[in-house]
């Protein structure tokens, strides 16, 4: 990851954000108004999680395909 990225923008840090929020929805002395703030802020936290779970997912298979197409190139070579 990059070291230009806020610390906030981190996986790990956004979804340690998420796991509070839902502590605190749990929490039943939480008003009606701020347990709909967090509902939101979570919501928004998700989205972004599950965004970069697909980016990370669709990167894996990228390299696993290139790893596959130079495997297939090896033995290609080595037939010849």
């Amino acid at each position: 990851m990059s070291d230009t990225k806020k610390s906030g923008d981190r996986f790990e840090d956004q979804l340690a954000k998420l796991e509070e929020i839902v502590d605190r929805l749990e929490d039943e002395s939480v008003g009606l108004e701020e347990a709909l703030q967090l509902f939101e802020n979570g919501m928004e936290l998700a989205r972004r999680c599950r965004a970069r779970l697909e980016e990370v997912e669709q990167r894996v298979s990228q390299l696993l395909e290139s790893q596959g197409d130079e495997k297939e190139e090896k033995v290609d070579e080595e037939s010849e």
